[in-house]
């Protein structure tokens, strides 16, 4: 039987938007997909019946969907980075003496980039049947609409809305194929497909071939194969799909909770990272590209994703203890905060300035968009509030996220 403890979730940036790449970074989950769901328009033209449905036609189509997962040190950086689209990474100069501790800097830009998001289901291992066990969905164009990072009182929380431009499930073929080698395989459509991907063949005789992709043609919508043994044809519903990769994850699991967050307030970020620290509850901080779809005649998934324009905000809890927010709140001031989330651990035992694993979120100017401080029988006074987060002239940002860890620029290329 199938377990969900079996899959795999892989990721990759795209160099173009939309063009497939092979995902190659496994990264850890909790719970997700991105689902593809087509439309079937019922055409009602009148040929004398009262029925309204009469002729099915294809429509349009969505890839979407959410993943929760831990805020992890290295593999969370992929889809933060891919939200806000401009990352620099460079030897952490504070940590000179060993260049094996890195800083990545992510920026919000005006334009985002994609990701091919590869999720396998099913007995992954299982190739009885077939290969017909499982199913490998392949989205590609991937953007990061949305995160949220949430921390209550357990391991602190990453949500993520995807937008994808398309997905490969099963590419359907349009003629018959021979056996040989070299086979060319003409599909409804290629997009999803990567040269040196491995595939199954196969059609309701039943029978399958694996085969590795040599060559593909986006434009033509063919793949070749390397070598069928078998005869394929459309009669028989003929089909290529992915086969499963195997999973390797080179690093342990790094997430963090919520002991190992601090929140520093300041009138600017210097004076943020100079400040004590205060307490928070119940926080989470979310980032918004208010990504459109739009459809045109390139695919029935969406042609372009656009993202409008972008914002982001905090929101937490805190026990009342004076009336300071009360004022700021009232008075719109401005104020930047540091979230820091590091887990006190050294990046690398070598490096004389022991720099320690860190995530930091840096706004430069939030302000009190709401607070109340509700009233309950024998409740303690708390306050909600949000904060939003404004674009600073002066930083030229209104947020910056902050990696150290030990993972290179090309891990995230």
């Amino acid at each position: 039987m199938a377990s969900t403890r079996e899959g795999y979730l892989a990721i990759k940036k795209e160099s173009t938007v939309a063009l497939a790449v092979k995902p190659t970074n496994f990264v850890r989950f909790k719970s997700g997909d991105i689902n593809y769901t087509p439309e079937v328009i019922a055409n009602n033209p009148i040929q004398g019946t009262r029925w309204n449905a009469i002729t099915p036609v294809d429509g349009k189509a969505t890839a979407a969907g959410t993943y929760n997962m831990d805020l992890d040190l290295n593999e969370s950086m992929h889809f933060i980075a891919a939200a806000m689209g401009k990352i620099a990474s460079s030897t952490d100069i504070s940590s000179a003496s060993d260049g094996s501790v890195m800083k990545h800097v992510i920026d919000h830009a005006n334009s985002v980039y994609g990701l091919t998001i590869e999720q396998g289901k099913g007995n992954l291992s299982d190739d009885s049947n077939n290969r017909q066990n499982y199913q490998v969905d392949r989205a590609f164009g991937c953007i990061v609409d949305k995160f949220t990072i949430s921390g209550g009182e357990g391991v602190i929380d990453m949500a993520l809305d995807i937008k994808a431009h398309g997905m490969l499930q099963k590419a359907n073929l349009i003629n018959d194929a021979s056996s040989g080698s070299a086979v060319v395989i003409n599909l409804a459509s290629a997009e999803g497909f990567v040269a040196t991907d491995d595939v199954n063949i196969f059609d309701n005789t039943p029978q399958s071939d694996t085969a590795e992709v040599s060559a593909l043609s986006l434009t033509a919508k063919t793949l070749t194969l390397d070598s069928i043994s078998n005869s394929y044809t459309v009669t028989n519903s003929g089909k290529v799909e992915l086969i499963p990769q195997t999973p390797s994850f080179t690093d342990d699991p790094n997430p963090f909770s919520f002991v190992h967050c601090s929140f520093q307030f300041g009138s600017d970020t210097a004076a943020a990272a100079s400040s004590a620290e205060e307490n928070v509850e119940n926080w989470d901080l979310q980032y918004m590209n208010n990504s459109e779809e739009r459809f045109g005649s390139l695919r029935n998934t969406p042609s372009v994703i656009a993202v409008k324009g972008n914002g982001a905000k905090i929101s937490f809890t805190k026990y009342f203890e004076n009336v300071a927010d009360r004022d700021r709140y009232q008075d719109r001031a401005k104020r930047a905060c540091i979230l820091t989330i590091s887990n006190n651990k050294i990046v690398s035992s070598d490096d004389t300035n022991n720099a320690k694993e860190t995530i930091k979120f840096i706004a430069s100017d939030v302000r009190f968009t709401s607070y109340d401080m509700p009233t309950g029988t024998d409740d303690l006074y708390a306050i909600n509030a949000e904060l939003e987060l404004f674009h600073d002239s002066t930083d030229g940002r209104a947020l910056r996220v902050e990696f150290t860890n030990g993972k290179s620029a090309a891990y995230y290329a």
